[in-house]
């Protein structure tokens, strides 16, 4: 159980400025790949320990992501050729998807297929991702960008106020957490 949510934040933050820093560069040796990897492993992580320990915001928790859908071909995709991508998923047709926090931190968590993606010019653009349980429905593509942001909104994220109430059926309290920018969208009438 986190008690103190600062340190995990702040290896957030941390992991964001390391992220950051990256999509600028051009030469990609095989260690900066598995750091990568390793960056955003850990970072949603970090983040799905946050939400179990109720330490962030529940409008941050119920944040969406926009990310790309590419479709499974029917070819099972195994440890032998989780790497041929281009045979396992259409990507001649890719559909907006939208999905929640828990599902975005499952997916990596529990990763099958994790792969950088790069521009012509040989800069990270985003990271190709799925679960053992998406493998064979779906790939998914979300932008280096957006991890960074998410990264960032949850390492400064400090709920202001809570309101706690008891389930019987589940035999445990009910949490809800409100962040600055929820506490004013509920206050603050404009003009």
């Amino acid at each position: 159980m986190i008690s103190e949510s600062s340190y995990w934040k702040d290896d957030l933050l941390k992991q964001a400025k390391f992220l950051r820093k990256k999509i600028a560069q051009k030469r990609w040796p095989e260690s900066t790949l598995v750091r990568i990897e390793q960056s955003i492993m850990i970072g949603f992580y970090t983040i799905r320990k946050l939400i179990e320990a109720k330490k962030i915001s529940d409008s941050n928790i119920k944040r969406k992501f926009q990310i790309k859908f590419y479709s499974w071909s029917g070819k099972l995709a195994t440890w032998i050729n989780l790497y041929r991508v281009e045979i396992l998923y259409d990507f001649s047709k890719s559909a907006p998807v939208e999905k929640d926090m828990i599902f975005i931190c499952n997916q990596f968590i529990h990763s099958y297929i994790f792969m950088t993606s790069f521009n012509r010019a040989g800069k990270l653009t985003g990271i190709l991702f799925n679960s053992d349980k998406e493998r064979n429905k779906a790939l998914y593509y979300v932008k280096i960008k957006q991890i960074i942001n998410v990264f960032e909104v949850i390492g400064n994220d400090y709920p202001i106020s809570g309101m706690y109430y008891y389930d019987p059926k589940k035999q445990d309290y009910i949490v809800h957490n409100y962040g600055v920018d929820d506490y004013f969208a509920k206050t603050v009438k404009p003009r």
